[in-house]
């Protein structure tokens, strides 16, 4: 099983600002003194040593993750960012309209669908995209999506195959000898996570969900879901703050209320992700520092040193996991 990740905003695309820009810019010049500017070799280990707010991009693109599984192509979300995603398969076999892919997507907010129509590969004739879906009109929404006046050409203009088959959340479905598993998150029009699990490993992608309790109860059927996955990517898109005060019921979750989920469900590697367009890279990072101290301080709270820790990761475009 191997991840990449080409997007991981939610709400809408947001590029890194001029003004954020230009005080990475003064940040890291303060920090060259003694580099010798004039060595592209020092410059280079100069850049790598600099800490990830200063050295990379969280993410402009809305969400998409690459899924590959035994040389098949999962596409988990269609936001912006499943655009770049297209670029780079039109350097494979999707070119000449060889090319298949399993789609899947969590739900129809524009966020989530935004990059379909730049999605080059789908206008090469004879390539084959299957999306598994729980939703039974998918295709009558992305036609809906695709229609003029709103875009130039509709769903039927020339094509890659398109077909789409029911994913039923009450029960484990088998593609091509991946298990895949679908449960109902709480957000506004309903959304959807999804199971993955092939040769002993889990990836489970749950984005787009809010957890309005903590009772064991409330959560039991979550946990069990996120149960010894080794990726969990989740949505952290507000501060826990937030979510008490001003954005109940908006359908999003924090980074403790992910760090807890995967304390609870012996979860090996959590990957926050949707992130808020408001917050710049800085904020988004210390997202990562509050699901961190959460999960220490529960081993503390319970003396579980010895407990299989939890590397907690911030989802951007490039990161790649391997499994």
């Amino acid at each position: 099983m191997k991840l990449r990740f080409w997007g991981a905003r939610g709400s809408i695309p947001t590029p890194i600002t001029t003004t954020e820009l230009r005080n990475r810019l003064r940040e890291i010049l303060a920090r060259s003194k003694g580099i010798d500017l004039s060595d592209p070799i020092a410059i280079e280990r100069h850049i790598q040593r600099l800490p990830a707010t200063l050295n990379t991009i969280a993410s402009g693109n809305t969400s998409c993750v690459e899924l590959r599984i035994n040389n098949q192509l999962f596409i988990l979300d269609m936001g912006s960012g499943i655009r770049n995603l297209g670029t780079a398969l039109m350097q494979e076999n999707f070119v000449n309209g060889t090319g298949e892919a399993y789609i899947f997507i969590s739900h129809t907010h524009y966020d989530h669908l935004e990059g379909f129509p730049f999605f080059t590969p789908q206008f090469i004739p004879g390539n084959q995209f299957h999306f598994q879906t729980p939703y039974p009109d998918l295709e009558e929404r992305l036609q809906e999506f695709m229609r003029h006046p709103f875009f130039p050409v509709g769903l039927d203009y020339p094509q890659g195959t398109r077909t789409y088959t029911y994913l039923d959340p009450s029960v484990m479905h088998q593609i091509n000898g991946v298990s895949v598993s679908v449960m109902k998150l709480n957000h506004p029009g309903d959304c959807y996570a999804y199971r993955f699990e092939h040769d002993g490993k889990v990836i489970v992608y749950a984005t787009d969900g809010e957890y309005h309790s903590a009772d064991p109860e409330a959560t039991a059927p979550y946990e069990a879901f996120f149960q010894n996955a080794d990726v969990l990517i989740f949505d952290a898109m507000y501060s826990y703050e937030d979510t008490v005060n001003n954005k109940v019921d908006w359908g999003h979750s924090t980074p403790k209320i992910g760090a807890e989920f995967a304390w609870r469900s012996g979860v090996k590697r959590l990957i926050l992700t949707h992130h808020d367009p408001n917050s710049d890279d800085a904020t988004l990072w210390a997202k990562v520092d509050d699901a961190d101290s959460h999960l220490r301080h529960r081993a503390m709270r319970q003396n579980q040193e010895t407990m299989q820790p939890v590397e907690v990761l911030l989802a951007r475009e490039g990161l790649e996991i391997e499994l």
